[in-house]
């Protein structure tokens, strides 16, 4: 695996993920990391909800008394590969255009 370029991790947690159109796709949840040599390379991109309710009807899907009322939900959390990232301006990360293309 080639070396991407560098980009602290604290910088894109919490960030909102847009398409190649501009519509939101995710906020960046957590990653997934593999060992080289010394270091950890960033495979995947986890993506949780975007919206504000959405992110307050899944940390209520985490309450029992709340799932018994019927409110909450799951959260829906998409696995996105690394390389599918535009990280260009690591403050507004995109998905490359080519991924619309493929699926």
């Amino acid at each position: 695996m080639s070396a991407g370029p560098e980009v602290r991790l604290e910088r894109l947690l919490g960030r909102p993920v847009l398409d190649a159109t501009g519509r939101p796709a995710g906020r960046i949840e957590d990653v997934e990391a593999e060992p080289a040599g010394d270091a950890y390379v960033v495979t995947h991109v986890l993506l949780g909800p975007d919206s504000r309710l959405a992110q307050l009807l899944a940390v209520g899907y985490q309450l029992p008394m709340l799932q018994a009322l019927g409110l909450g939900r799951k959260p829906h959390i998409r696995r996105v590969p690394w390389t599918w990232l535009d990280l260009s301006d690591p403050e507004r990360p995109r998905l490359r255009p080519s991924v619309l293309e493929d699926g």
